[in-house]
């Protein structure tokens, strides 16, 4: 009886702090999607997914930012390169593009916002040299 009243107080006590929680969401598949849309060159669909992860002040500026990718031929394939995880509160993925004329780097930072995950950042980067742009010094140990 003892173990059921004590049961009963932990359920009580934990739940509040689960209900605040952010729901489950899934980086890799929304980071992969919106990669798999660029990789086609799709803009419009892409800027569309991106920018209902994001504030409307940046999701406006995508199309124009995406627009990079119609200068780099046919995409190929994408691929995730670089996860980072960084607790519960912030996640960082890079993807490459294999475009005709060049590597495209696209690097997402989620963090959450008012209990939901927010897309924060994209950036693009296109490089052939190195197997990461030389300048995301995260990524390379030092």
């Amino acid at each position: 009886m003892r173990r059921r009243v004590l049961l009963a107080a932990a359920s009580s006590w934990a739940a509040p702090a689960l209900a605040q929680a952010p729901e489950a969401f899934d980086a890799l598949k929304a980071s992969a999607e919106i990669s798999n849309l660029l990789a086609r060159r799709d803009i419009d669909g892409a800027a569309q997914a991106a920018g209902m992860l994001m504030e409307s002040s940046a999701a406006a500026k995508l199309k124009d930012a995406f627009g990079l990718v119609n200068g780099l031929g046919q995409g190929q394939y994408s691929d995730l390169v670089y996860a980072r995880d960084y607790g519960r509160a912030e996640k960082d993925l890079i993807y490459k593009i294999d475009f005709d004329r060049a590597f495209l780097f696209v690097r997402y930072l989620y963090h959450v916002d008012h209990g939901a995950w927010r897309l924060i950042r994209i950036r693009l980067k296109t490089e052939n040299e190195e197997v990461l742009p030389r300048d995301w010094v995260h990524v390379y140990p030092r």
